[in-house]
């Protein structure tokens, strides 16, 4: 299973190529992505079929419940809390309950908490295609602000093989063509889940 999914990882890049990629302000930022953590990739919001009930732009981060997942808004009302799960990155599961914590669950959430904190617990969210998914979350392209620059989270787990790439969500070519190239790469490095070789270990968005 693990390498059907290997090898369609380099299909959607071919697609995505053929697909018009270009259109999005893609090429020729690729190998820049993989290079430069900061890298931010150019998008074109698809139409979505949701809508946020929140608005793009800075927020709070009132806590990091996984490498995926963030709650954002205000610390003391938690009617005006909303529950961030990062599009197309799916990292593996902390323990819940009787179910164990998957590989590599810890470093993710580690990874993130650490950013987030080092930018003061901000975080800028932008929105590239659908907006709202089943579990009612708020999908969005999380960026943090280092002293280096701006980091996006979404790529940068994925490059480091603390997330799986997840392609078959509504979001823009652009940003579909960032994250299986950061998939590629950490594949190729075996870098933490591709440590374990081409299957790599993970949960489900």
């Amino acid at each position: 299973m693990g390498k059907h999914r290997y090898n369609a990882i380099f299909c959607t890049l071919a697609l995505l190529f053929l697909a018009g990629c270009g259109d999005h302000g893609v090429q020729g930022h690729g190998a820049k992505a993989i290079a430069e953590p900061s890298a931010v990739i150019p998008y074109d919001p698809l139409p979505s079929r949701s809508t946020s009930p929140i608005e793009a732009g800075i927020w709070s981060v009132v806590r990091i419940v996984d490498g995926d997942t963030l709650i954002v808004g205000d610390g003391e009302d938690r009617s005006k809390q909303y529950r961030i799960r990062l599009i197309g990155a799916d990292a593996p599961e902390l323990a819940r309950g009787s179910t164990p914590a998957e590989p590599y669950a810890s470093e993710a959430t580690e990874l993130v908490r650490g950013l987030i904190s080092q930018a003061g617990d901000k975080v800028r969210l932008s929105f590239d295609g659908e907006q709202i998914d089943r579990y009612n979350r708020v999908l969005a392209m999380v960026y943090v602000q280092t002293s280096a620059g701006e980091v996006w989270l979404n790529e940068l787990l994925i490059r480091e093989g603390l997330a799986h790439a997840r392609l078959d969500y509504r979001y823009s070519h652009g940003s579909k063509l960032a994250f299986a190239i950061a998939e590629v790469e950490a594949r190729k490095q075996r870098r933490n889940l591709w440590s374990f070789g081409i299957d790599g270990i993970g949960g489900k968005q």
